[in-house]
C-alpha cells in the first residue's frame, strides 16, 4: 500500500503547488491592473491640466529644476533593477531546480542569487535618489506648495516612490530565503518581477511626461 500511496501524495503535492501558483498569478494580475489604472488616471489628470494651461510652468510660478543627475541616475538604476529581476525570475536551468520544478534549490543558482542582490541594491538606490531629489528641492526653497508644477512633481514622485518601496519589501522575503540558502519559489519570484517591471515602466512614463516633455 505504501508504494501506491506515495506517488498519490506526491501528485497531490504537485497539484497543490500548481493551484497556489495559479492563484498567485491571478491575484498579482488583478493588483497590477488596479495599480496601472490608478497611475493612468493620475497621468491623465496631469496631461489635461498641462494641456489646458496657457504656459508651463504657469506664469508667476518658480520653474521646478529637473535635476537631471538624479532623474537620469534613478532611471538607469530602475531599468537595471528590472533587468536583474527578469534574470532572477527566469531562474536557472533544470539542474538547479527542485525535484518538482517549482522551486530553485541550493545547487547551481549562483546567477539567481546575484540577480536578486543586484535588484535589491538598485531598488534601494532608486529610493535614495528620489529622497535626495526631494531634499535638494527643499534646499532650493521649492516645496510641494510652491506651485502647481511643484505639486505635480512631488505628488507623482512620492506616489511612485511608495510603490517602489512596496516592490522592494516584496523582494525582501526572497532575499532573506536566498541568504539562508532556502529554496526559492519560482511563482513568487515571477510575481514580484511582474510588480517590479510595472513600477519601472510607470517611472519611465513619469520621467518622460513630467521631466522631459
Amino acid at each position: 500500500m505504501s508504494g501506491v500511496r506515495a506517488p498519490a501524495l506526491a501528485a497531490g503535492g504537485d497539484a497543490g503547488e500548481g493551484e497556489a501558483a495559479a492563484t498567485l498569478s491571478v491575484g498579482m494580475a488583478v493588483a497590477l491592473a488596479a495599480i496601472a489604472m490608478t497611475f493612468a488616471a493620475l497621468l491623465l489628470a496631469y496631461g489635461i491640466v498641462r494641456v489646458q494651461a496657457p504656459a508651463w510652468p504657469i506664469a508667476g510660478e518658480r520653474p521646478v529644476p529637473p535635476l537631471w543627475g538624479y532623474r537620469l541616475a534613478a532611471t538607469a538604476v530602475a531599468l537595471a533593477g528590472s533587468l536583474a529581476m527578469w534574470r532572477a525570475a527566469r531562474g536557472p536551468d533544470r539542474a538547479a531546480q527542485g525535484s518538482d520544478g517549482t522551486t530553485i534549490d541550493r545547487g547551481g543558482r549562483h546567477h539567481v542569487s546575484g540577480s536578486l542582490l543586484v535588484a535589491g541594491l538598485c531598488g534601494a538606490a532608486f529610493l535614495g535618489l528620489q529622497v535626495a531629489s526631494f531634499v535638494t528641492l527643499r534646499g532650493r526653497q521649492i516645496g510641494p506648495g510652491a506651485g502647481l508644477g511643484a505639486s505635480v512633481v512631488y505628488a507623482l514622485s512620492a506616489f511612485h516612490g511608495v510603490h517602489a518601496l512596496a516592490a522592494l519589501l516584496a523582494l525582501a522575503p526572497a532575499l532573506y530565503a536566498d541568504a539562508r540558502r532556502r529554496p526559492l519559489r519560482r511563482a513568487r519570484l515571477r510575481a514580484v518581477a511582474s510588480f517590479w517591471h510595472l513600477v519601472t515602466g510607470v517611472w519611465v512614463v513619469v520621467f518622460l511626461a513630467v521631466f522631459v516633455a
